[in-house]
C-alpha cells in the first residue's frame, strides 16, 4: 500500500515510490536523497512538534509533516519479510 511518508510508524522501513508536486520543494527533497527506489527508515517522530527524522542514504534527515507528506512510499521487502 502506498502512503505519504508522514504516515509511517517509528521503526518502519519503506521504499519511495514518487514525489508529489512540482517546484523547488520537490527538487530539494530529491537533492536530500528522497528519490524513487530509495529505502527510508523512520528513526524519530515528534507528533506534537509535527516533525520526523528519516535515515536515507546513510544520513538522518528531519522533515516537517507538510514536507514529508509530499513523499509517497510503500512497505519495503525487508519490512514485509520481518525487518532488516
Amino acid at each position: 500500500m502506498v502512503l505519504p511518508l508522514n504516515n509511517i510508524k517509528l521503526g518502519d522501513t519503506v521504499k519511495i515510490v514518487c514525489l508529489a508536486g512540482k517546484g523547488p520543494m520537490q527538487g530539494r527533497l530529491a537533492d536530500l536523497g528522497f528519490t524513487p527506489g530509495t529505502q527510508v527508515l523512520c528513526v524519530l517522530q515528534r507528533k506534537k512538534r509535527n516533525i520526523a527524522a528519516y535515515l536515507v542514504r546513510n544520513a538522518v534527515i528531519a522533515l516537517r509533516a507538510e514536507d514529508s507528506q509530499l513523499i509517497f512510499a510503500e512497505e519495503s521487502a525487508a519490512q514485509i519479510g520481518g525487518g532488516l
